[in-house]
């Protein structure tokens, strides 16, 4: 009896600690990119260039819930500005894009947003 009482106990133990450990890795990548954001590299209106260094290349973009109310429009806005980003070869060794997103990048042209990308990553 007892040793079933301790099994258990052990099992929740080893439980709660994979599940720590889960959740850790989890938001380890969100909030590691969040913590470093400094100063923005670029800003305008429609949107925001922050940049990261990583041992790896990357792009992430925020297109925020609030002024996107659909996910057709939010995930055509990161697909758009995930194909800038390949065709123009803009991915640096060290370094990861954040990409924030706001609402006047709906009534730019796929032309004026791929200027405005390539202009705020090149400087």
């Amino acid at each position: 009896m007892d040793l079933e009482l301790v099994w258990r106990l052990r099992l929740e133990e080893l439980y709660c600690l994979i599940e720590e450990k889960r959740v850790e890795k989890f938001f380890l990548h969100k909030n590691l990119v969040l913590q470093k954001l400094s100063k923005p590299i670029f800003s305008s209106k429609s949107i925001r260039v922050f940049v990261v260094k990583s041992s790896e290349p990357g792009l992430r973009v925020s297109t925020p819930k609030k002024l996107f109310k659909l996910a057709v429009k939010r995930n055509k806005i990161k697909r758009q500005i995930k194909n800038i980003f390949q065709k123009n070869n803009l991915y640096k060794d060290d370094l990861v894009f954040v990409v924030m997103v706001f609402t006047p990048f709906l009534s730019l042209s796929y032309k004026e947003a791929s200027f405005e990308i390539c202009k705020a990553v090149k400087s």
